[in-house]
């Protein structure tokens, strides 16, 4: 196996964060971030080095934070933990003039939480962009599309996920070289899709495509490869999302191969973000080479308490596996000013 990595330097990101009482458990025991804002106890962990201390939320409650500081003219991004643990990617955009647009979605047991936020902001999505078909990714979008016209159900009745746009390797593809026990719920959503109304559906469409709803514009990367390595997370469709300006990158759970030949196909400025989705939770996912081209500002980390607490693991420069404090080296390299963490709970950034 090739070696991946460079030299690294570790990555610690400070997360401006406040309690927003339309999201926060009124009956949390968690400590909350500090800020200038919010007078929360906290308690500093500095057992790492790096450019800025993190502040360790104590409890298992699910409060909401937000960061102000971004400016994206009255546009959010939402990053949902939910109520459950587990990784999963859940993000919801909502445009200067209340379009939503959500990302994946998330697990099935996240589905009566994000289907209670689209219910509270009118039901209706304006488009749903799907990166590949994992249940951490498109199981809340199984449950709801199966269950949106079962009359009387209050947390599914009645929503439109909008324009759903995906691209999926062919079944048989999957079939062939993707793990057994994620078949089931690919041959799922696969078959809710077929049944979605043709004209709210667009599958495979072509790099470069684009679309916008109020201040919110949305570029398709690539479609999926088809790498008999890993192939589901290969199989990742990227998008670039402009909002007033500033630029979040969508990379699903982009692996090495699939970064790889995004650098390829792509001229490095299609790359550059202010915000970057970091790939695969931040585990096994992207590159140096990948990142560097990114050179983000902002890290959104959908990555769950067990997985987050691996930041203190020990690794190598040329180890051959990924690892979330070899990720984190490579983001504090780039200077990453602040990285979102999904584990502390749900995030806003304005």
């Amino acid at each position: 196996m090739k070696k991946r990595f460079g030299s690294m330097a570790i990555a610690i990101g400070l997360c401006f964060a406040l309690a927003i009482p339309a999201f926060a458990d009124e009956n949390s025991t968690g400590t909350l971030y500090a800020n200038a804002n919010t007078a929360a106890n906290v308690s500093q962990n500095k057992s790492s080095s790096g450019n800025a201390p993190i502040y360790v939320r104590n409890g298992e409650s699910t409060p909401t934070y937000t960061d102000s500081t971004i400016g994206l003219g009255g546009a959010k991004i939402i990053m949902f933990k939910g109520n459950e643990s587990g990784q999963q990617i859940s993000i919801v955009i909502e445009s200067n003039d209340g379009q939503l647009i959500v990302v994946d979605g998330g697990l099935k047991t996240n589905a009566p939480y994000l289907s209670k936020y689209i219910k509270s902001k009118g039901g209706k999505v304006a488009a749903w962009l799907l990166t590949h078909p994992h249940e951490d990714h498109v199981g809340a979008l199984s449950v709801i599309l199966e269950q949106q016209k079962v009359a009387g159900h209050p947390d599914f009745y009645d929503i439109d996920p909008g324009q759903i746009y995906f691209s999926f390797a062919p079944y048989s593809y999957y079939e062939q070289y993707e793990q057994g026990y994620r078949l089931p719920m690919i041959k799922e959503v696969m078959e809710d899709l077929a049944a979605y109304p043709a004209e709210k559906k667009h599958e495979n469409s072509e790099r470069g495509t684009t679309f916008s709803y109020g201040n919110v514009s949305v570029e398709i990367l690539n479609t999926a490869y088809s790498i008999p390595i890993d192939t589901g997370n290969n199989s990742s469709i990227c998008y670039m999302i402009t909002i007033n300006g500033k630029k979040l990158l969508i990379t699903g759970d982009l692996p090495y191969e699939a970064a790889g030949k995004l650098l390829e196909e792509l001229p490095p400025e299609k790359l550059k973000a202010d915000i970057v989705q970091m790939a695969h939770h931040g585990q096994h996912g992207g590159s140096f080479a990948f990142y560097s081209t990114v050179a983000p500002k902002y890290a959104l980390w959908p990555s769950s308490k067990e997985l987050w607490d691996k930041r203190k693991d020990a690794f190598t420069e040329d180890q051959e596996t990924y690892t979330i404090a070899l990720t984190k080296f490579w983001t504090n390299k780039l200077g990453v000013e602040k990285n979102f963490v999904m584990a502390d709970g749900n995030w806003i950034l304005e």
